[in-house]
């Protein structure tokens, strides 16, 4: 049991550290993070932004559902920054508001 848990403190922490490696990259791309279903992925994002970041715009597609019409209109990121930041009520800004779309695949 205690090696089990060891072993989970390992991962997240080298998950941590790539997380870090993929904020550090100044021409980064958006993170696409999958793994099997109940493992703490979002747990992991969201406390990786609330560390890292000034904010953390979260939206779960699976809980609602509607969110997935944001984008049925323009795909260009700057505007649809906008409407996602405005579907939660808040400002998105790069390099301050670390973006979750989770259960984006629902949509």
């Amino acid at each position: 049991m205690l090696s089990r848990i060891i072993s989970e403190i390992t991962v997240k922490r080298k998950l941590y550290q790539c997380l870090l490696a993929w904020k550090g990259q100044p021409e980064r791309k958006p993170l696409l993070l999958q793994g099997t279903r109940q493992v703490g992925k979002t747990y992991l994002l969201k406390e990786f932004g609330r560390r890292e970041y000034s904010d953390v715009a979260y939206l779960n597609f699976e809980q609602s559902p509607e969110l997935g019409s944001l984008f049925e209109s323009s795909l260009e990121p700057k505007s649809l920054i906008a409407t996602l930041g405005a579907a939660l009520g808040k400002r998105i800004e790069a390099d301050k508001t670390l973006l979750i779309l989770d259960e984006i695949q629902t949509s």
